[in-house]
């Protein structure tokens, strides 16, 4: 293989990568694109995903990423949960969901999953996991947690546990290599799934123009009903920050918005608390524009999972934070939550903040807006450190490990 030092010799090594969270264009997706890139070099790579967020040549476009070697294959209904007990009956997945995994994975010598849920069973010749977060656990673990496992007989319970790991055993012994995005996503991985994950950084890289920065705060972030990126929290802090800072600053929100009803409703809803405020929102904005604004910027807020990081679940921190590197590759100045991966990339006062709180944020950014000789330094320092997450580092990693994954199966 490419950058291993030898390939597979025989008939061409044909390789699915499964992009389970297919519902929009974001930072899995941007993983996906490169590890079909990187791999279509060498060997037949099909991207599969549901169809419904994308298209192969719209996230070619999107992050500038060429696969013209790659391949699309459509799965409508990719989108369900693979768990069990989950979404289908127990008796439905016996009849059908065995199969429907069979006719996902079989026809790949590597097939590579991609998501935040448990992995279909793999009937592919070899397989392999890169998870995001592990939103999804091993039954055992959410079943034991429950009123109704409580009220069952114990001898029902006993079974039922036996039963139900041994389906987890035979689903995960399909997986050679788990990897996880980050430390914090390993942790939950071995945590909630029973299995150990390699922590493979995905990979980020930005080219911006060059521009003068001028005094622009740029928070990037999906507009979400749930409101998980905290968007009305930095709309909060803003007016703090104006009161305390010297000179004019801005605040620019960037984010892809579904064209759902309750997400367009949240989306008015931020723009009616910003509408006194110089508040600017670049919504569903191209990349280009995306670049041109981080290149402006000085700061960059982050605010998903602040505040009291020991009562904020874990699915609702950054589980690791591309949208951070990027800001630091294009000099902004990172102010992000002290939980999650953001910890992992940010150096506290050397590269950039990490928060605890609104105050604390506001504090920093003020510190920051009224002193530009630490802001320039910082800014240095967190370009600096973005290039620990270059791609090349991914695809290295990557590639031996896929590589690995194909020897073994000789």
């Amino acid at each position: 293989m490419k950058g291993c030092g030898e390939e597979i010799e025989g008939p061409r090594v044909k390789i699915g990568i499964f992009d389970h969270v297919s519902g929009y264009l974001g930072g899995g997706q941007l993983v996906v694109a490169r590890m079909a890139a990187l791999l279509s070099q060498t060997y037949e790579v099909d991207v599969i995903h549901s169809g419904k967020g994308y298209t192969l040549d719209s996230l070619s476009t999107a992050f500038e990423i060429n696969l013209r070697r790659a391949k699309e294959r459509i799965v409508e209904d990719s989108l369900e949960s693979f768990a069990v007990p989950g979404s289908r009956s127990k008796s439905f997945y016996l009849r059908n969901g065995l199969q429907a995994d069979r006719v996902l994975t079989e026809p790949y010598d590597l097939f590579i999953y991609t998501g935040h849920g448990v992995p279909p069973f793999s009937f592919a010749k070899r397989a392999m996991v890169y998870c995001h977060f592990p939103l999804e656990q091993r039954p055992t673990v959410g079943m034991q947690a429950s009123e109704r496992w409580r009220r069952r007989h114990p001898v029902d319970r006993w079974i039922r546990l036996v039963v139900y790991e041994w389906i987890w055993d035979r689903r995960m012994r399909g997986y050679a290599t788990v990897l996880g995005n980050s430390s914090f996503t390993s942790q939950w991985i071995e945590r909630l799934w029973g299995r150990p994950a390699e922590v493979v950084y995905p990979p980020v890289a930005v080219t911006v123009p060059s521009v003068e920065k001028r005094n622009l705060i740029i928070s990037v972030g999906r507009f979400v009903n749930a409101d998980s990126k905290k968007h009305a929290q930095q709309l909060k802090a803003f007016p703090e920050f104006l009161s305390r800072a010297g000179g004019d600053w801005s605040l620019c929100m960037i984010g892809f918005c579904a064209d759902r009803s309750q997400d367009r409703a949240y989306l008015e809803q931020l723009q009616h608390i910003a509408k006194d405020l110089p508040v600017t929102f670049g919504v569903n904005a191209e990349r280009k524009a995306v670049l041109s604004y981080l290149a402006e910027a000085k700061l960059f807020w982050h605010t998903r999972g602040l505040g009291n990081e020991a009562s904020t679940e874990p699915h609702h921190m950054e589980h690791f934070g591309m949208a951070t590197v990027e800001a630091m590759m294009a000099g902004c100045v990172p102010l992000v939550p002290a939980c999650g991966g953001q910890p992992e990339i940010v150096e506290h006062q050397v590269s950039g903040f990490l928060c605890h709180d609104l105050d604390t944020l506001v504090q920093h950014s003020v510190c920051l807006a009224n002193n530009d000789q630490l802001r320039v330094r910082m800014s240095r320092r967190a370009l600096e450190r973005s290039r620990e997450f270059h791609p090349a580092r991914f695809e290295q990693r990557l590639s031996q490990r896929v590589f690995e994954c194909l020897r073994d199966n000789r």
